[in-house]
């Protein structure tokens, strides 16, 4: 389950930084930025992303209203080893480490809070190279399609296990080219266990999304799931 702040939590956090707007797509911070500020989302999504000097991308984590980035912030003249930008319109509080000590003695659950997201980051960063490393294109679509559906989240506009995601935003998350994106998903599709819509994936039967199966080799690893990369 996704960690996020109260509202009461929220509070305190804007009464300790200062609140920051962006617009959708504009840039919140660039890779290799001095990291001087721990950011907590007031309401929208961001994207958290590697890039290349030639213009390539990998999108890690697109985060939602009540999650943080920025954790690089905690480390004394460090730089940001990552970019983000606004996948909506973003509204964030912004906290420096001096403003952030004061406000965790004054409120230990906060502390506490924090330190379960770093650990969700890591987690996910955990996940995501096991990802890219064991998993083919077909395992790492309906990996993602399941853990992201798992549960609603209105602020990720998740609900009855249907995915608001084009196939290119899937792709980015997944480091996959969106024609093999696109591939995956009409196989899928034709299986029965999910349906297509514009900008939408309807999970349909997790059970055989999860396990591969096929009807007539039920204990069998099917043919498409070989470790083949793209």
């Amino acid at each position: 389950m996704e960690i996020k702040f109260s509202a009461e939590e929220m509070k305190q956090l804007a009464q300790a930084g200062h609140l920051r707007h962006f617009a959708r797509n504009e840039f919140i911070y660039l890779e290799g930025d001095a990291a001087n500020t721990l950011c907590i989302i007031q309401s929208g999504r961001v994207r958290v992303m590697l890039s290349t000097p030639e213009g390539e991308e990998l999108t890690l984590e697109i985060i939602e209203k009540g999650r943080i980035f920025g954790e690089s912030s905690f480390l004394s003249k460090s730089l940001r080893p990552t970019t983000v930008s606004a996948v909506t319109d973003v509204g964030l509080i912004c906290c420096s480490i001096t403003q952030l000590i004061p406000c965790l003695c004054q409120h230990p659950d906060l502390l506490i809070k924090i330190l379960q997201h770093c650990s969700e980051t890591m987690n996910h960063l955990s996940y995501s190279l096991h990802s890219f490393r064991f998993m083919n294109r077909y395992q790492r679509v309906a990996s993602f399609l399941l853990t992201e559906t798992q549960a609603d989240n209105p602020d990720k506009e998740i609900t009855g296990q249907c995915l608001p995601y084009s196939h290119e935003e899937i792709a980015m998350c997944l480091g996959l080219a969106r024609p093999t994106v696109s591939l995956v998903l009409k196989e899928l599709e034709h299986k029965g266990w999910i349906k297509c819509a514009y900008r939408k994936i309807y999970v349909l039967d997790r059970e055989s999304l999860a396990n591969g199966s096929l009807p007539v080799l039920a204990k069998s690893t099917p043919d498409w799931y070989n470790n083949d990369g793209q």
